[in-house]
């Protein structure tokens, strides 16, 4: 497909890129572009008029090192010349001895665990940055009823709140992620899923006819990954993990000995008052914040620890 970043093509440069979805090969997938190369350059090193760069990230996967030999070999066959490889020298492909192979679903819950710790950072750089005058100055006020009265207008505090639903839609996500992903390639967890029996609506159907949307997806929809009891026993019954006894565990967040299921419990009906009662905590601050963002990290390595012992997985970091 074409490079996502139009901008980059013009006449004398098309970007390409290749990234495997399917079974989630890929990590950060292929760019090839073509380059037309100016005199000085093809005199220097006795080339054509166009020559073929293509990159993989370190981070890449072993299908993404495989597929850029594969583009390498192709383009090799069909126009000759010779290629120099930054790793390994001239005319010398990737050896794929050198990168480790994950089996799908281990790539997927690496992938799942990647992209909710980068949210949480980002949320976490975002937060830690933030600061207004008015929250600061409320620290020297010595009058409590005029103290808690301005907290009510504290642009902080209806940021903190406000922020609360992010944290939940992060732990529906890595639940409901996992889950799909544990039905879709456990062979275990697949022989249990077949046994229920779902109401699939004709338009659901129809998505799964055409590859809109995947039979675990909509299997998924059957159950409410924003509540800890659905979660339990969901897992339970199909992941064969007890969220409840994992998540029990006392550990050291934000400076503090805290039960990670108690926080969790906490920060799921502090967005319940939000969301269906619009109530804000006022004695809510930054470190408040910043602490339910520690637990929720804090939750996904202990559940991602518990997926890799319990199966025999080798889950990238």
């Amino acid at each position: 497909m074409k490079h996502f970043i139009d901008s980059y093509n013009d006449k004398n440069n098309l970007h390409y890129m290749w990234f495997g979805s399917k079974n989630n090969e890929s990590t950060a997938g292929v760019e090839s572009t073509i380059i037309k190369v100016d005199n000085d350059l093809k005199k220097q090193f006795k080339c054509s008029d166009w020559i073929l760069h293509t990159r993989t990230k370190s981070s890449g996967s072993f299908e993404d090192k495989a597929k850029q030999n594969e583009i390498i070999k192709s383009a090799r066959k069909q126009f000759g010349g010779t290629f120099y490889n930054d790793g390994y020298g001239t005319n010398r492909y990737i050896d794929l001895n050198d990168y480790p192979r994950f089996q799908p679903h281990e790539k997927a819950i690496s992938n799942i665990r990647e992209n909710a710790l980068e949210k949480l950072f980002q949320i976490t750089n975002s937060v830690e940055n933030y600061k207004n005058p008015l929250s600061d100055n409320l620290q020297s006020i010595n009058i409590p009823a005029l103290k808690d009265l301005l907290k009510t207008k504290d642009p902080s505090v209806t940021l903190y709140n406000s922020l609360i639903p992010f944290l939940v839609s992060v732990i529906e996500y890595f639940f409901g992620e996992i889950f799909i992903a544990i039905i879709r390639y456990d062979p275990v967890a697949k022989e249990l899923i077949a046994k229920e029996n779902f109401k699939i609506g004709i338009s659901e159907v129809v998505k799964i006819e055409n590859k809109e949307k995947s039979i675990e997806e909509s299997v998924a929809e059957n159950y409410n990954f924003q509540n800890l009891d659905s979660i339990n026993k969901v897992y339970n019954k199909f992941v064969q993990i007890d969220i409840f006894s994992i998540l029990s565990k006392r550990k050291k967040v934000n400076g503090k000995i805290l039960r990670i299921l108690n926080k969790i419990e906490d920060l799921i009906n502090s967005r319940h008052n939000i969301i269906h009662n619009l109530e804000f905590n006022y004695e809510m601050t930054k470190n408040d914040y910043l602490t339910y963002v520690k637990t929720v990290e804090k939750m996904i390595e202990m559940i991602v620890d518990e997926l890799e012992n319990q199966r025999k997985l080798n889950i990238e970091r």
